[in-house]
């Protein structure tokens, strides 16, 4: 299983993780994830870019510690 894992992986690597905003860029999405993708709240009117902000967020300090659910 893992030799069939590991050539599998050499045909289709891992796409390289990145953050942004959720149900975007979904082939073919239907009208129903089309909707959840539109933002609920006028973005301009936000002291700051919600979407640069998203893309910082591996940046940000993270102590596991301190969140007790963690792998719960």
């Amino acid at each position: 299983m893992k030799l069939r894992h590991e050539l599998w992986k050499k045909g289709y690597p891992d796409s390289k993780e990145v953050h942004g905003i959720p149900w975007t860029g979904i082939e073919n999405a239907s009208p129903e994830v089309q909707a959840l993708a539109e933002s609920k709240l006028d973005l301009e009117s936000l002291p700051f870019d919600p979407l640069e902000y998203v893309e910082h967020l591996d940046q940000l300090p993270f102590d596991p510690n301190m969140d007790p659910d963690l792998g719960k």
